[in-house]
């Protein structure tokens, strides 16, 4: 090109004449599509103004609904949303997903169950809370809760929830009170055994409803011994899949540390629920969550509720 730029001024001047334009059509070229990425930047782009996934805990005490942050979902990963120290997130994250009139499908049973509405958020001692209205069949209330999400792919077949039959409470409580007599409970101390909650609910879709249950125990002591228990049907039996029991000496103020079941969900799209609860602790409670890993149930997941 050289050559010929040498040999031909005409076709240079041509030449670079024709670049010019050429440069002046791509940079508007360009000028325009900084603007097109300007203007969504502002708020108009899907990526920017796609919410992440979150999963909510839905609760209700006297006819009031409270909804609580459990997790960000990410991927197949939960990840927590903030933590109790980070007032800025906390502010941020109710004002993008408490905000009022914002609606979440509500899960009962691992599926569609109907909707929860925000109606505003606050504070409380070191974590924030939503009021709502839900709009379901399922009568939620004391140790009945459920879960909320965005996801409009979680969840996404008919509830699987409800009370044992009377044969499959009488299966669990016997399996109950194997698991506290292995755990050196005092025979005169078992007829004191207190079921807080007990849901029959398939995890798998097999069509084989597990027994997920709660129990305490208080001796005179103080002394307080709690059970949770996932259990599987074996026959006309029922055999424990996972067994998380605690003895402890509660403080003077009596709180305790039981844990009690929220809802299942299947969140990482394995075909199987995972299990959604609360527990105790001291003058507040958590948000936990456990996976079967290995034909094993474990925790995978905590988030602070609430501690004053």
């Amino acid at each position: 090109m050289d050559r010929e730029e040498t040999n031909n001024n005409m076709h240079a001047t041509a030449r670079w004449t024709n670049y010019r334009r050429m440069v002046s059509a791509i940079t508007i070229s360009s000028l325009s599509l900084l603007t097109c990425v300007a203007l969504n930047s502002s708020g108009t782009s899907f990526a920017q103004t796609r919410k992440r996934t979150v999963i909510l805990a839905v609760s209700a005490e006297s006819g009031e609904v409270s909804v609580d942050a459990v997790a960000i979902l990410e991927g197949k990963r939960l990840l927590a949303p903030y933590n109790d120290e980070q007032k800025d997130k906390q502010k941020a994250f109710g004002d993008e997903y408490f905000k009022k009139g914002t609606v979440y499908r509500l899960i009962f049973g691992g599926g569609d169950a109907g909707t929860t509405t925000i109606n505003k958020w606050s504070e409380g001692c070191n974590n924030i809370h939503a009021q709502a209205t839900v709009s379901t069949s399922a009568r939620l209330g004391g140790k009945v809760m459920a879960l909320a999400t965005n996801s409009e792919a979680l969840g996404k077949h008919s509830v699987s929830r409800r009370p044992p039959t009377d044969a499959e409470r009488a299966a669990v409580l016997t399996l109950m009170k194997s698991i506290y007599q292995r755990n050196r409970t005092p025979a005169s101390l078992m007829p004191a055994i207190k079921v807080t909650n007990l849901t029959a609910t398939d995890l798998n879709g097999d069509g084989k409803y597990e027994m997920i249950g709660s129990f305490t125990l208080a001796a005179k002591n103080k002394f307080e011994r709690d059970l949770f228990l996932i259990a599987t049907p074996q026959g006309s039996a029922m055999r424990a899949d996972f067994v998380k029991f605690q003895a402890y000496q509660p403080p003077p103020e009596g709180f305790l540390s039981s844990i009690d079941f929220i809802d299942q969900l299947d969140v990482d799209g394995d075909g199987l629920g995972e299990v959604f609860a609360t527990v105790g602790g001291f003058d507040g409670y958590g948000l936990l969550v456990f996976k079967k890993v290995g034909g094993r149930w474990r925790q995978v997941h905590d988030q602070i509720g609430d501690a004053c």
